[in-house]
């Protein structure tokens, strides 16, 4: 598994140029940040592991549906201050809203998309519900946290632009792991409309739950995980300022892609007229 200090040593270009449109502050700022969140998951009791391909990653993870694992992907793509920053606000925030210490922080690896086979189909919505609450905390609160507790005022970047929820009424299905059953839900692309009027709602109620006295639980209970974290790491860290200083090496053609596909660069975004996110992609 790639540790932090070994995943930031030797950065590449990002598509959105981190290191010409932050100041040296800024990403010294981002970097502070991305060492008190890995603090906080081991903190937690969680190992967050930094290849790419993290995606692939936690696929194949929630096929297994294993219990015991406390191995969580955390990065996927190439970009720090963005994309790393907000992606480890996400799991954390799922960690706080969600439950400490057990496997993909008690939520069923079967979801957003497969409730437990022996669930009657007359219980799926109501038991969805927390579960899309959650999602929507995780996913409204990475930008929140972000300027809270770390004064990032730059955005920080999230895997889509809404959060990954389940809305039955659709007709899309999707192959969960074994002991789960596919929940017919609406599709993001296929029903647009309802879909986002329904994801904005949900994280309007999200939203709101951000108190500043919410906030100030928050940053405490991470404080507190991060000194756990803090006598765990596997590796001592480099400076905050020398890892914002490094300078990105050119991406060889050759080179595993930038943006987490399991595929090499010239094969995948080398082969690309734009950027393989779209800049709207933040989390507010």
């Amino acid at each position: 598994m790639l540790v932090l200090r070994d995943a930031l040593a030797s950065p590449r270009p990002c598509p959105c140029a981190c290191h010409t449109t932050l100041s040296r502050a800024d990403r010294a700022r981002g970097i502070e940040a991305v060492y008190v969140l890995d603090d906080t998951m081991r903190g937690m009791g969680y190992v967050p592991t930094y290849e790419l391909t993290g995606d692939s990653l936690f696929r194949a993870s929630q096929m297994k549906n294993d219990p015991t694992t406390r191995v969580v992907p955390v990065r996927f793509g190439e970009c720090v201050y963005r994309r790393l920053v907000g992606s480890l606000l996400h799991e954390v925030l799922h960690a706080l809203f969600g439950e400490v210490g057990p496997a993909n922080y008690g939520i069923p690896f079967g979801m957003p998309y497969g409730v437990p086979e022996s669930l009657p189909e007359a219980d799926e919505e109501a038991y969805i519900a927390p579960f899309n609450l959650g999602e929507a905390c995780a996913f409204v609160g990475v930008w929140i946290l972000a300027r809270h507790m770390f004064r990032i005022a730059w955005d920080v970047r999230t895997a889509r632009d809404v959060g990954t929820y389940c809305f039955k009424g659709g007709n899309a299905l999707v192959k969960v792991p074994r002991g789960f059953r596919a929940v017919a839900h609406l599709d993001r692309s296929a029903h647009e409309e309802r879909y986002y009027a329904r994801a904005r709602a949900l994280e309007d109620t999200a939203r709101a739950l951000f108190t500043p006295e919410k906030l100030d639980e928050l940053t405490t209970r991470i404080r507190g995980y991060a000194a756990i974290g803090e006598k765990r790491r596997p590796k001592a860290f480099a400076r905050a300022s020398d890892v914002a200083d490094l300078v990105p090496a050119k991406i060889g053609r050759n080179d595993p892609c930038v943006c987490g596909e399991p595929k090499k660069y010239k094969a995948c975004c080398g082969e690309r007229t734009t950027p393989y996110f779209a800049p709207t992609f933040v989390a507010r």
